[in-house]
Protein backbone atom coordinates (compact mmCIF):
# COMPACT_ATOMS: atom_id res chain seq x y z
CA UNK A 1 0.00 0.00 0.00
CA UNK A 2 1.31 3.10 -0.51
CA UNK A 3 1.03 5.44 2.70
CA UNK A 4 0.47 9.28 2.62
CA UNK A 5 0.81 11.46 5.83
CA UNK A 6 3.10 9.45 7.23
CA UNK A 7 5.17 12.47 8.89
CA UNK A 8 2.51 12.09 11.53
CA UNK A 9 3.84 8.56 12.59
CA UNK A 10 7.31 9.92 12.75
CA UNK A 11 6.36 12.21 14.81
CA UNK A 12 4.61 10.33 16.88
CA UNK A 13 7.65 7.73 17.19
CA UNK A 14 9.72 11.22 18.27
CA UNK A 15 7.71 12.04 21.05
CA UNK A 16 6.58 8.55 22.32
CA UNK A 17 10.20 6.50 21.54
CA UNK A 18 10.45 4.83 24.89
CA UNK A 19 6.67 4.19 25.33
CA UNK A 20 5.66 2.37 22.29
CA UNK A 21 8.98 0.60 21.73
CA UNK A 22 9.42 0.40 17.47
CA UNK A 23 5.50 -0.27 17.42
CA UNK A 24 5.89 2.37 15.00
CA UNK A 25 8.16 1.70 12.45
CA UNK A 26 6.46 -2.00 12.49
CA UNK A 27 2.97 -0.42 12.30
CA UNK A 28 4.90 1.27 8.72
CA UNK A 29 6.33 -1.74 7.38
CA UNK A 30 2.96 -3.74 7.89
CA UNK A 31 1.15 -1.17 6.13
CA UNK A 32 3.43 -0.68 3.05
CA UNK A 33 3.31 -4.66 2.78
CA UNK A 34 -0.20 -4.96 3.30
CA UNK A 35 -2.35 -5.64 0.07
CA UNK A 36 -5.54 -5.74 1.50
CA UNK A 37 -8.75 -5.95 -0.31
CA UNK A 38 -10.75 -5.03 1.80
CA UNK A 39 -11.30 -2.68 5.13
CA UNK A 40 -12.33 -6.20 6.72
CA UNK A 41 -9.37 -8.00 5.45
CA UNK A 42 -7.52 -5.21 7.38
CA UNK A 43 -9.52 -5.81 10.45
CA UNK A 44 -8.82 -9.47 10.39
CA UNK A 45 -5.02 -8.59 10.22
CA UNK A 46 -5.32 -6.18 13.16
CA UNK A 47 -8.26 -8.03 15.30
CA UNK A 48 -8.04 -5.17 17.70
CA UNK A 49 -8.56 -2.23 15.05
CA UNK A 50 -11.88 -0.58 14.62
CA UNK A 51 -13.40 -0.47 11.46
CA UNK A 52 -15.96 1.97 10.39
CA UNK A 53 -16.53 1.79 6.08
CA UNK A 54 -12.78 3.25 4.97
CA UNK A 55 -12.18 4.70 8.36
CA UNK A 56 -9.56 2.49 10.56
CA UNK A 57 -8.75 2.94 14.45
CA UNK A 58 -5.49 1.03 15.19
CA UNK A 59 -4.73 1.31 19.02
CA UNK A 60 -1.31 1.26 19.74
CA UNK A 61 -1.50 0.38 23.46
CA UNK A 62 -0.22 3.02 25.91
CA UNK A 63 -2.70 5.29 25.38
CA UNK A 64 -1.58 5.56 21.56
CA UNK A 65 -3.66 5.42 18.30
CA UNK A 66 -3.69 6.15 14.45
CA UNK A 67 -6.43 6.92 12.48
CA UNK A 68 -6.48 6.04 8.81
CA UNK A 69 -8.60 6.23 5.79
CA UNK A 70 -7.75 3.00 3.48
CA UNK A 71 -9.08 2.64 0.16
CA UNK A 72 -8.25 -0.81 -0.60
CA UNK A 73 -8.87 -0.34 -4.06
CA UNK A 74 -6.46 1.81 -5.09
CA UNK A 75 -4.13 0.46 -2.28
CA UNK A 76 -3.36 3.99 -0.44
CA UNK A 77 -3.46 4.82 2.90
CA UNK A 78 -4.07 8.40 4.78
CA UNK A 79 -2.60 8.62 8.21
CA UNK A 80 -5.12 11.42 9.46
CA UNK A 81 -3.83 11.38 12.77
CA UNK A 82 -1.34 9.77 14.85
CA UNK A 83 -0.94 10.72 18.73
CA UNK A 84 -3.05 10.11 22.47
CA UNK A 85 -6.31 8.69 22.84
CA UNK A 86 -7.56 11.82 23.37
CA UNK A 87 -6.69 13.88 20.94
CA UNK A 88 -7.73 15.12 17.89
CA UNK A 89 -10.62 13.39 16.59
CA UNK A 90 -11.60 11.73 19.47
CA UNK A 91 -14.51 10.51 18.00
CA UNK A 92 -14.13 6.74 18.66
CA UNK A 93 -17.10 5.35 16.93
CA UNK A 94 -17.84 2.24 14.29
CA UNK A 95 -18.12 -1.14 14.23
CA UNK A 96 -16.01 -4.13 14.59
CA UNK A 97 -15.33 -5.61 11.15
CA UNK A 98 -15.62 -9.23 11.59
Amino acid sequence: MKLMGISKLAELARNARDVLDGAIPALVAELETGTWQSTEEMAEFFPAAVVDGMKVLIRLGAGYRVDLLADCEAQMILIEYAGSETGARADKTGSKAA
